[in-house]
Parts: structure tokens; C-alpha cells; sequence
């Protein structure tokens, strides 16, 4: 499963443009990031949108090659 780290990393954006994107400040999304089973749904739905993928397949889906 990819971390929310690596999917920001996958879209090629930084912290504070992901931060920005979301309409958070850098510090919210990097505690994100750190604890993202601290992510509301709401902001979770918020981030899915920004990456471009689902709820699911970001925070649920175990999308690693084994």
C-alpha cells in the first residue's frame, strides 16, 4: 500500500502545494502524512480529489506487488 507520502510524491508535488491544494497549512498536511489515521473524511475525500484517485484506493485498497 502506498503511504500518502509516496502518493504525493507519485503526482509530483510538494508538501505546500499539496497543503495549498487541500486549503490547509503545510504543518496540517505533514501531520497528515505523519498519522493518517487522523484524517477526517472529509479532508480525506478532499485529498482523493487532489491526488485523483479514491477514498479507497488511497487510505483502504492494498495496492502493493507482492
Amino acid at each position: 500500500m502506498l503511504t500518502l507520502k509516496q502518493w504525493r510524491l507519485v503526482k509530483g508535488l510538494s508538501q505546500e502545494e499539496m497543503a495549498k491544494k487541500c486549503k490547509v497549512h503545510r504543518n496540517t498536511y505533514a501531520s497528515w502524512e505523519d498519522s493518517p489515521d487522523n484524517i477526517s473524511i472529509g479532508n480525506a475525500k478532499i485529498i482523493a480529489e487532489v491526488i485523483g484517485e479514491s477514498v479507497n484506493n488511497i487510505f483502504f485498497t492494498n495496492n502493493s506487488t507482492k
